[in-house]
């Protein structure tokens, strides 16, 4: 059965994302155990890292385009706005007297999909 280029996007899209959440750990842990940096310090270091990892596995191998800082910076908007909606859905979870981890998990299920399609139909369908 053929996949579409669509779900193979989708698929590489969020097998880097799995990766880019292991190096934001390792980078995070790395900075604040070792380095003894502080933890807020040592996360902003981390989420840069992992970003630019991203865009250019991204570019690479999900939507198989050529980096550039105008889209670079359209991916950097992608995720202030995924950040904008994992705190939302926190929000609303708290909100709502629910558990801390129903707000996370709610993020989880609406950002992969809502990022996915704001990078293919935007980031990488946008010319530079």
């Amino acid at each position: 059965m053929l996949r579409s280029e669509t779900t193979r996007q989708f698929a590489g899209f969020s097998l880097i994302g799995l990766v880019n959440t292991g190096i934001h750990l390792a980078v995070v842990t790395s900075l604040v155990e070792w380095a003894r940096l502080h933890p807020a310090l040592a996360n902003g270091l981390a989420f840069v890292c992992a970003n630019v990892f991203s865009f250019f596995a991204n570019s690479r191998w999900t939507f198989r385009s050529a980096a550039s800082l105008s889209r670079y910076l359209r991916f950097v908007t992608v995720s202030l706005a995924g950040l904008a909606i994992a705190m939302a859905a926190s929000a609303l979870g708290a909100a709502l007297h629910w558990h801390y981890l129903a707000g996370v998990l709610l993020s989880f299920a609406l950002l992969p999909v809502l990022s996915f399609a704001a990078n293919k139909y935007w980031t990488w369908k946008t010319p530079d």
